[in-house]
């Protein structure tokens, strides 16, 4: 119930605070904390994912730029009395699109592949789009307020089944942009 509180506020938020910003025409680079709300089949292995990440963005016209995307995120395993289960640790490495809606609202789209740091895991391929809304601070800084759905999908992790399994979870990004 919570959670759903969280979401609602952020997209109320993305949408409802525009500030004025010129459209992106210089690279830049964020650094930011993750939060990733698991959904589907993946809340049964987990409640909460929390990490770190760094993005890149090189505009390649007046309103697209390419995004490059590296972190750390750990999803903790639910335990109860009769079972714990491990928790699920990747480095997720993407790239993608980035096109600018407005003066501060973004949409992206990005691929690429989550590296576990787990005994026993697979790598996974990644896709994720997402929104986002940039907030102007002194400068070129900006503060960048982001939401996205993103799934992880692999083999599943068990050998006598050939089925794939994907980890969904919407992920919600803050971070701190430095002009360059």
């Amino acid at each position: 119930m919570l959670c759903q509180k969280i979401k609602n506020t952020l997209i109320v938020l993305l949408f409802l605070t525009p500030v004025i910003l010129k459209a992106q025409n210089t690279p830049n680079i964020g650094i930011g904390a993750e939060i990733g709300l698991p959904s589907g089949n993946f809340v049964n292995l987990s409640g909460i994912g929390l990490g770190a990440s760094i993005k890149a963005d090189f505009p390649i016209a007046a309103d697209f730029a390419i995004s490059l995307n590296g972190g750390f995120m750990n999803f903790f395993g639910k335990r109860n009395q009769l079972f714990k289960v491990q928790d699920l640790t990747y480095i997720p490495v993407k790239a993608g699109l980035k096109y600018q809606l407005g003066e501060s609202f973004y949409a992206e789209g990005q691929l690429g592949a989550a590296f576990p740091l787990n005994n026993g895991q697979k790598t996974l391929f990644v896709w994720s789009p997402g929104i986002g809304n940039q907030f102007k601070l002194s400068g070129e800084n900006k503060l960048d307020l982001g939401i996205r759905y993103e799934a992880w999908t692999g083999k599943n992790e068990l050998s006598d089944l050939n089925k794939t399994n994907t980890k969904g979870f919407v992920g919600i990004r803050f971070a701190y942009i430095y002009g360059l």
